[in-house]
């Protein structure tokens, strides 16, 4: 079995110590009771006070989809935020890296993934940003992320999160943001839970180009420059594996495979394997 924690806050609370936080709820002091529902089951209900509380359930969950829901007390002033899932004390966060080796078998990851950034982060924090607001009526406040999802008491809002277990334990669920102005139709929404690495001594890693050009210059000083190509070519066509960042390989042309990278891309993708995994890695959070 597993132990499933759903940390949830009053939105005045959250938005006095979280600048990313702009709403303010004028009349939400008032204590308000929050249920956790389980594949459509109440599993446990608490009363949000100042203090935040913890909404939690154990048990194993199956493989194939599940369904959470967290829903505050209808018609009280107090609107809630979202703010965090743990699972076993793991806080969860959403990851792409390596997502079709690990979480679905496959013999290769698209080089998109491979070498993505660790976790989607927004705003540096490993805060909950999936998962859907449904207003009373059942519909969709907005097929979009939200960072610590708001949920309007008044209007009988609730959230909800819609997930998939596979046989080996790994939780991956879709994120639909249609309604962004940043939608792309081609781009693969999938995430899984993994384990954060976030601490109160740690931020999240962006990439250094400083740090990426020196080493890149160090690195071809050591290659024979009547062989040796640009790393970077510019957006173009490359194979699956088009640079082989680990193993410091040139770029590779395979004209049956397209990927294409800005230099921006490319320059993070080398630092997160040159530079941030040697030390740092995200690891699956695997349920029982």
């Amino acid at each position: 079995m597993s132990t499933y924690k759903f940390i949830v806050s009053k939105n005045n609370i959250a938005q006095a110590s979280d600048e990313n936080i702009t709403y303010v709820d004028a009349d939400g002091d008032q204590d308000v009771d929050v249920t956790l529902w389980v594949n459509d089951q109440e599993i446990h209900a608490v009363t949000l006070t100042d203090a935040g509380a913890s909404l939690v359930y154990t048990g194993t969950l199956s493989e194939g989809y599940h369904t959470v829901k967290i829903q505050p007390e209808a018609g009280k002033p107090t609107d809630i935020r979202i703010d965090q899932v743990l699972i076993d004390d793991n806080i969860l966060v959403g990851s792409q890296y390596l997502l079709d080796t690990r979480i679905f078998g496959q013999a290769d990851d698209f080089g998109q993934y491979k070498c993505c950034v660790p976790f989607r982060s927004p705003k540096g924090t490993d805060h909950v940003w999936w998962g859907q607001v449904y207003d009373s009526d059942y519909t969709v406040v907005s097929n979009t992320t939200h960072y610590r999802p708001h949920v309007v008491t008044d209007k009988g809002q609730w959230w909800e999160w819609s997930f998939s277990v596979t046989s080996n334990g790994h939780i991956h669920w879709s994120v639909d943001e249609t309604d962004s102005i940043l939608y792309d139709s081609t781009e693969n929404n999938c995430y899984y839970a993994g384990k954060s690495f976030l601490n109160d001594s740690t931020v999240y890693p962006y990439f250094d180009l400083d740090a990426v050009s020196s080493w890149l210059s160090n690195s071809l000083s050591a290659v024979d420059s009547s062989t040796a190509v640009p790393f970077f070519q510019g957006p173009g066509v490359y194979g699956l594996d088009f640079i082989n960042i680990e193993d410091m390989a040139m770029p590779v042309y395979d004209y049956d495979k397209i990927t294409l990278l800005t230099e921006s891309e490319y320059n993070s993708a080398l630092w997160y394997y040159n530079l941030y995994w040697p030390s740092h890695n995200i690891e699956p959070i695997i349920v029982s």
